[in-house]
C-alpha cells in the first residue's frame, strides 16, 4: 500500500485522473478503493478535497465517455455477433435493449453504486442508442454522488497507513 500512497503523492493530481479515466476498463484496483484512498490523502493534506473531488469526478466521466462512445461506435454489431459467447442470443439483446429503453436512464445513474455495473451500463447505454444529452445527465448524477461518498468516507475514516 506504501507504493500505491508514493505514486500518488509523486503524480498528484494526474494520478487521480488516469487512474479513474482507466479504471472504467477494468483495472486491478476497484475505483471505489481507488476514491477511498483519495479521500484518506486529501485528510493527511497530500490533496486539496474540492480540488480532488473535481478530478476524481472528471476522471470517472472521461473514462465514462469513451465506453460510452465505444458502445455507440461499435456495440450493436459487436455484441450480435460475440454475445453469444456470453449467453447474449439475439433474442435475449432485444429485450436487453427494450429494458434499457425504459430504465436506462435511472441504471446509468444507480450503476454507480454497483461494483463492476458501470462497466457494463456506460457501453450499454452507448450501443443502446441513449441519447448523448441524456447519458451525460444521469451519468453526471451518479458520478458526483459516489465520488463525494467515497471520497468522504475516505476522509473520515483514518487508514491505518
Amino acid at each position: 500500500m506504501l507504493q500505491f500512497q508514493e505514486f500518488f503523492i509523486q503524480y498528484g493530481y494526474y494520478a487521480i485522473f488516469i487512474f479513474l479515466a482507466l479504471g472504467i476498463f477494468g483495472l486491478p484496483v476497484p475505483d471505489e478503493v481507488v476514491v477511498a484512498f483519495v479521500g484518506h490523502l486529501s485528510s493527511l493534506g497530500t490533496f486539496n478535497y474540492p480540488v480532488a473531488m473535481l478530478v476524481t469526478m472528471l476522471g470517472v466521466m472521461s473514462g465514462t465517455l469513451v465506453t460510452f462512445t465505444f458502445g455507440r461506435k461499435i456495440g450493436k454489431p459487436l455484441l450480435y455477433k460475440y454475445g453469444k459467447w456470453i449467453s447474449l442470443s439475439p433474442k435475449r439483446l432485444q429485450r436487453v435493449n427494450r429494458w434499457f429503453d425504459r430504465y436506462g436512464s435511472w441504471a446509468v445513474t444507480i450503476g454507480y453504486f454497483v461494483p463492476g455495473m458501470r462497466h457494463v451500463i456506460c457501453y450499454m447505454s452507448g450501443s443502446s442508442g441513449m441519447e448523448f444529452r441524456k447519458y451525460i445527465l444521469f451519468a453526471s448524477i451518479g458520478t458526483a454522488i459516489s465520488s463525494i461518498i467515497c471520497l468522504t468516507i475516505g476522509y473520515l475514516i483514518k487508514l491505518p497507513f
